[in-house]
């Protein structure tokens, strides 16, 4: 799933209740592992001025960028930190973890070549879905259109039911931002 999608769905799934507090330890779960992929797209493309082509093929499977976005999408370290928010009795660090873990299971079945360790430290297994989120030969075009969907009805279910002008703001500008990744990929794959 793209990250605007994973905030969409973390959203739908551990917002509701109490109050919006849990909100921004959500938001920042459903981020948090794919952030170094946007510090990985950043320098190959704008310091080291790779193709889109070398980034995807030879960069992104360097030892070092793997090893990164391993250990932010793996499940151990998730689940010591949603322990360590357990015994510090934080909430915040509570849903964040829990948030983390629902990017990364949302994740893994919908990875085939780019698959994760997500059991990394522990192990170097990576599953290797049948299902790519992204990949044509994986049945990614279907995935691609079902998260679209996905994100759009979840936007309007979120913005409906954000009780500040400031949620609807945030709502419609995930909206704009998933749109115009659509559009720069669509751009980049033409």
């Amino acid at each position: 799933m793209n990250t605007p999608a994973h905030i969409v769905v973390n959203l739908l799934a551990l917002g509701r209740g109490e109050s919006t507090r849990r909100t921004a330890p959500i938001v920042w779960g459903s981020v948090l592992p794919d952030a170094p992929m946007v510090l990985f797209y950043v320098i190959e493309k704008l310091s080291h001025g790779l193709s889109e082509e070398e980034i995807w093929t030879r960069a992104y499977f360097d030892a070092g960028w793997q090893m990164l976005f391993d250990v932010f999408n793996s499940i151990p370290i998730a689940l010591l930190v949603l322990a360590v928010g357990f015994g510090l009795r934080s909430r915040w660090t509570v849903w964040f973890s829990v948030s983390v873990l629902l990017h990364v299971a949302l994740d893994f079945p919908f990875h085939h070549d780019d698959a994760h360790r997500h059991f990394f430290p522990l192990s170097d297994w990576r599953f290797q879905s049948p299902v790519s989120y992204w990949n044509p030969r994986y049945y990614g075009t279907w995935m691609a259109a079902i998260e679209t969907l996905i994100v759009l009805a979840g936007s309007v279910v979120l913005f409906r039911r954000s009780a500040t002008s400031l949620g609807k703001a945030l709502v419609a500008l995930i909206g704009c931002v998933y749109a115009a990744y659509w559009a720069f990929a669509l751009v980049l794959w033409a």
